[in-house]
C-alpha cells in the first residue's frame, strides 16, 4: 500500500489529471456560478494580429485588467473575473500566440505592451480613470513591462508571483536571452498533435510542476486550452492553442531602477510555496518594495496561486485592491 502511494505522487504531481482519463471532476458551485457567469467577448487589432478578450461588469466603472501567463489564456481569469465585476469593469485577454489571439512572425515584450493598452482601450477599461492591471508569471513580465514603458497610463500594476531575480548592477534584470537573436516564430513551430481530447487533457501539465489538489480548476484550463488541429498544421486530431515557436528569439529585459522608479503604484503577490517566492531574488524584490509596495503572500500556495488557493487570492485581491492605491485616488 505504501509503495503504491510513492509510485502515484510522482505521476500526479506531473500530470495531475491523468488519473482522471479525461473525465471531468466534480467542482463546487461558486466555480460553476463564476464560469457560468456572462461575459462580453471582443477583439481588438494589434500589429496586424487579432487579439481576443472577455469583459464583464458596467463600462462606466474603474477598469481591471488581468493578464494570463505564458502559454495560457484567458479563461485562466474566468472562474475570478465575476468576483470583481460588481464595481468594476473588467477583461482578461489573449496574448497574442496564446489562448484565441492570432500566431506572428515574431513576438516582442513590446508587442504584448501594445495589446494591453490596446484592449484596455477597446474594453472600455479607462473610461473611469486609469486602470489596474495584474499579471501572473509571464503576465507579471508583461504589466511590469507596461508600466516601465507607460505606466503614467495605469492606477496600478499587481505582479502575481513572477520571477525576477536579482538585477545586474549595470545590465539590469535580464530575465529572458533568446538563444538565436533574430530566429523567428515559424523555426521553432513544432506541433505536437493527440488522438483524443480526452488524451491531452490526461497530459496536460502546471509548468514548474506542483501539486494540484483543485482538480476542477485544472481541468478547465486544460480544456479551455486546446483545439482541433488544422489541415494545414500537417496533424490530425487536437493540439494545444498556444503557437509552438512563441519564444523564439524572445527577450526580456528591465532596467536596474524599475521598482524603485515604477511609473505607478506597484504591488506584489506571491505562493508561500512558491520556487519563485524564495532565495535573492524575492528578498532583494521585498527590500525594494519595503515601505512602497504592498507585498501579499498566499499561504500554501505554490507558483499557480490561484489554483492552489482560489477563494483566498479572490480575497487578498479584493483586500488589496479595496485599499490600495489610497494617496493615487484609483
Amino acid at each position: 500500500m505504501s509503495e503504491k502511494k510513492a509510485d502515484k505522487k510522482p505521476k500526479d504531481l506531473i500530470r495531475p489529471l491523468e488519473h482522471l482519463k479525461g473525465e471531468k471532476p466534480p467542482a463546487p458551485g461558486w466555480f460553476e456560478k463564476a464560469v457560468a457567469a456572462p461575459s462580453e467577448e471582443g477583439a481588438v487589432t494589434v500589429g496586424g494580429a487579432r487579439i481576443r478578450f472577455s469583459a464583464w461588469g458596467e463600462p462606466d466603472r474603474r477598469g481591471l485588467l488581468f493578464v494570463h501567463g505564458g502559454r495560457a489564456h484567458r479563461n485562466w481569469w474566468r472562474p475570478f473575473a465575476p468576483f470583481f465585476a460588481a464595481n468594476r469593469r473588467v477583461a482578461a485577454l489573449d496574448l497574442s500566440g496564446m489562448g484565441d489571439s492570432d500566431w506572428r512572425d515574431k513576438y516582442s515584450l513590446d508587442l504584448y505592451v501594445d495589446e494591453v493598452f490596446a484592449v484596455i482601450e477597446e474594453a472600455g477599461l479607462a473610461s473611469r480613470g486609469r486602470p489596474i492591471v495584474v499579471g501572473h508569471s509571464f503576465g507579471g513580465w508583461v504589466t511590469l513591462a507596461a508600466v516601465e514603458r507607460e505606466g503614467e497610463k495605469l492606477g496600478g500594476a499587481v505582479v502575481v508571483d513572477s520571477p525576477l531575480g536579482v538585477p545586474d548592477p549595470h545590465e539590469g534584470y535580464n530575465v529572458v536571452k533568446p538563444d538565436k537573436p533574430g530566429e523567428k516564430a515559424a523555426d521553432k513551430r513544432k506541433a505536437h498533435f493527440y488522438d483524443s481530447m480526452e488524451e491531452m487533457i490526461a497530459r496536460f501539465r502546471l509548468l514548474p510542476n506542483q501539486p494540484a489538489e483543485n482538480l476542477y480548476l485544472v481541468d478547465y484550463i486544460a480544456r479551455e486550452g486546446l483545439r482541433r488541429a488544422k489541415p494545414e498544421e500537417g496533424g490530425e486530431g487536437w493540439t494545444w492553442k498556444f503557437d509552438p515557436g512563441d519564444r523564439a528569439g524572445f527577450e526580456i529585459h528591465f532596467e536596474r531602477d524599475l521598482l524603485r522608479a515604477a511609473r505607478c503604484p506597484l504591488a506584489f503577490i506571491y505562493g508561500e510555496k512558491s520556487m519563485f517566492g524564495q532565495g535573492d531574488g524575492i528578498a532583494h524584490l521585498e527590500e525594494q518594495a519595503r515601505g512602497r509596495s504592498p507585498f501579499v503572500v498566499i499561504p500554501d500556495a505554490y507558483h499557480h496561486l490561484m489554483m492552489d488557493q482560489p477563494l483566498a487570492f479572490v480575497s487578498a485581491l479584493r483586500t488589496l485592491l479595496s485599499a490600495w492605491p489610497v494617496r493615487f485616488g484609483v
